[in-house]
């Protein structure tokens, strides 16, 4: 289930081991069989591969940080443009005003990854600090 660059992020294992539980699950009820060591084994790979999803998601929804790192340099510098002479030019200080708005855009959704992140079973607890 992994790539040079770590696990599929698009699907997670879970889809993959409903598909193998209901083809064991056909499997063993048309044998008439009560074994589930099959069965077991199956859950406890899947367990494992779902940790590793979590763990690899997580670490790349850490980008949140890095959005919001980049965005206090665009919004701080389009701040200072805005309050110095060039915010003396409407069509200047217009496009600063959009550059402005879009990065709150770009900080609520960088929020939500965070949120997302922070959902992620063995992630820190969400932090009252801005991340």
């Amino acid at each position: 289930m992994a790539t040079q660059g770590g696990p599929l992020l698009l699907v997670s294992p879970a889809l993959a081991f409903r598909d193998r539980m209901l083809q064991l699950a056909e499997r063993i009820e048309s044998a008439g069989t009560t074994d589930a060591a099959e069965l077991r084994q199956a859950v406890a790979t899947w367990w494992l591969e779902q940790q590793d999803w979590e763990r690899t998601l997580g670490a790349r929804l850490e980008m949140h940080h890095e959005i919001n790192n980049a965005l206090v340099g665009v919004r701080g510098h389009a701040q200072l443009l805005l309050h110095g002479s060039a915010g003396s030019e409407p069509k200047v200080r217009d496009r600063l005003e959009v550059i402005i708005r879009e990065s709150g855009r770009i900080e609520k959704a960088a929020q939500q990854i965070r949120e997302v992140r922070n959902s992620l079973p063995g992630s820190d607890p969400p932090s009252s600090h801005a991340a």
